[in-house]
């Protein structure tokens, strides 16, 4: 029997993975619920995600392992509008509509041509190169890699930070320049959805496809056991498995293994608000420029999925990376004048829903991240996954679930 520890994605991607073999396994989750940081809360009708999560066309790992038709997918439109601080500006996707790319003011000359020309590279070159590149010793930072190729301060302010910076969750843009690109080519040849009834469907999707007796959720694992082999849960039940997956992030797997905590991560913190008034009629985020502004990006989400709100309501997505030593209504406050001062005419209509704080949201990724093994100590019927491993991205995480699969089935 071969034991999957955690029932995030990577977990469930082992699952179904195994599933597919005929092999025989069983999963513990130590939470009442499957998903891991994929999900959805509901509060007075509103849809609620924790964290501002979408997933790209370009994901093919996810159309491997569900039915995307299922999840009735509600799509972003391509590009973003960014806001100055005085008007608003259509930002188009320069490889869908490259006519409104080149007209928009939003970018200097140099920075278009530059954009596009990092556009058509990205094309002609393999993701497996990209994601090669987050290991090599000539990994650099995003800010280091964008500003060697000379694009200018105004790009940083009015799209590096408030867009990239709010996928990374890296203010800085110091992570991997290699994730970077590869992030870029997946928006570039894709575009980005949401299921309708919110982030967790997709982990739903996938555990739909499982036999519920190989569920074992509020099971805590607490160690490994070597003579035999197993589990060991925290009521002191011992469960044998022959081989165990340990499908975890890396502060969890850190903790079961006894091993020192990762010496840093990435949280975010999501901000929402309620208003009858709607702020706009894309459906695209807004970035407002500025690096120091509380919030990196928001979304009138109901735009994309109307069904997250009550009939005649609107629903506000903010992310904001650094919260500093606000409250949770200093930080709602301070959202909800940023967003205001980009929409004036509904700035008095938001009304403060939920604030959502995700203290792990993804792992640190600096230049060269890939090139670690922070488990290189593990026994050979042991093995780990997650999005720690390959980049943080539902992509990530379930590509990690399923090539950990193929190394447990050729051992």
């Amino acid at each position: 029997m071969i034991a999957i520890v955690g029932g995030g994605l990577s977990g469930l991607a082992c699952a179904v993975e195994l599933q597919r073999a005929g092999k025989t396994f069983a999963l513990f989750e130590a939470s009442p619920c499957l998903g891991g940081r994929q999900r959805t809360s509901k509060k007075d009708g509103f849809t609620l995600d924790h964290g501002f999560q979408v997933i790209l066309s370009s994901y093919k790992t996810v159309a491997s392992v569900c039915d995307i038709s299922l999840l009735s997918p509600c799509r972003f439109e391509s590009g973003a509008l960014l806001h100055d601080g005085r008007r608003l500006t259509r930002l188009g996707s320069p490889f869908e509509n490259p006519f409104s790319a080149l007209l928009t003011p939003a970018f200097c000359v140099g920075d278009k041509i530059r954009l596009a020309w990092l556009g058509l590279e990205l094309l002609l070159t393999p993701c497996t190169k990209l994601l090669a590149r987050c290991a090599s010793p000539d990994d650099r930072s995003t800010r280091a890699f964008l500003s060697q190729r000379g694009f200018s301060k105004s790009f940083f302010t009015r799209f590096a930070q408030p867009f990239f910076g709010g996928v990374l969750l890296d203010n800085d843009l110091a992570t991997s320049a290699g994730l970077f690109l590869y992030y870029l080519k997946k928006f570039i040849t894709g575009h980005a959805w949401i299921p309708a009834a919110g982030i967790q469907a997709l982990p739903e999707s996938l555990a739909s496809r499982l036999p519920s007796s190989a569920i074992h959720l509020n099971r805590r694992v607490t160690a490994i056991a070597h003579e035999p082999r197993g589990l060991v849960l925290e009521n002191g039940e011992v469960v044998s498995a022959d081989k165990i997956i340990l499908a975890l992030d890396h502060p969890s797997l850190c903790r079961l293994l006894r091993l020192p905590p990762p010496s840093s991560a990435r949280s975010v913190t999501v901000v929402y608000f309620k208003t009858q008034t709607s702020l706009y009629k894309q459906p695209r985020i807004v970035l407002p420029e500025g690096a120091t502004r509380r919030v990196r990006h928001f979304v009138q989400i109901t735009n994309i999925a109307p069904g997250f709100a009550p009939t005649g309501w609107h629903l506000i997505s903010a992310t904001i990376l650094d919260g500093g030593n606000l409250s949770g209504k200093e930080l709602a406050d301070a959202a909800a004048h940023e967003i205001g001062g980009c929409f004036p005419h509904a700035a008095g209509s938001l009304e403060h829903l939920e604030t959502i704080h995700v203290p792990y949201a993804v792992p640190d990724q600096p230049p060269g991240f890939a090139a670690r093994n922070p488990f290189p100590d593990l026994p050979q019927h042991v093995y780990a996954c997650g999005d720690w491993e390959r980049g943080a991205s539902i992509e990530a995480a379930l590509g990690s679930g399923i090539e950990t699969v193929k190394r447990v089935l050729c051992a």
